[in-house]
């Protein structure tokens, strides 16, 4: 895992924190971001509950990363794993698409938001204006008496 900052990838630190909350009078654990940081271990490895994940950027997510950096309050996504054994969080990826967020959501996995920070944003704006914007046109709707069954 190279902790470099590049064009496509940003190395971050993340830790996380619980607390305890009462819903209906049961009480339950509540996993949050306690910190988001550029990655400060040239190492890359997880001490003191700090956990490293990279950035990376696609350029087929590009409508997603402007949708995202459009919305009123830009976010980024952290899925986790949790270890019902040892009672802990661990998170295992980082993206700043929305899409790929709601397929994190569709498996049996733990999603965290947090909100992107602006050099974050600046830099995935940068991303943007280098690759270019893709267009999702998707299906175009045909006109009708168009096309070869009309001819007959």
């Amino acid at each position: 895992m190279s902790a470099q900052r590049t064009s496509s990838s940003w190395p971050l630190q993340i830790s996380l924190k619980s607390e305890t909350v009462e819903v209906n009078g049961w009480e339950s654990e509540r996993w949050q971001i306690n910190e988001l940081l550029p990655h400060q271990d040239p190492n890359g490895l997880e001490k003191d509950g700090n956990y490293h994940l990279t950035l990376d950027l696609h350029k087929d997510e590009r409508t997603a990363y402007r949708f995202n950096l459009n919305s009123t309050s830009p976010h980024l996504f952290i899925l986790c794993h949790e270890d019902e054994v040892a009672g802990g969080f661990t998170p295992v990826n980082i993206t700043a698409s929305q899409d790929d967020a709601a397929s994190f959501m569709d498996g049996e996995h733990q999603l965290l938001e947090y909100p992107m920070p602006e050099a974050l944003q600046c830099w995935i704006d940068t991303y943007l204006g280098i690759h270019g914007e893709l267009i999702d046109e998707g299906k175009k709707k045909k006109k009708k008496g168009k096309g070869r069954s009309s001819e007959r």
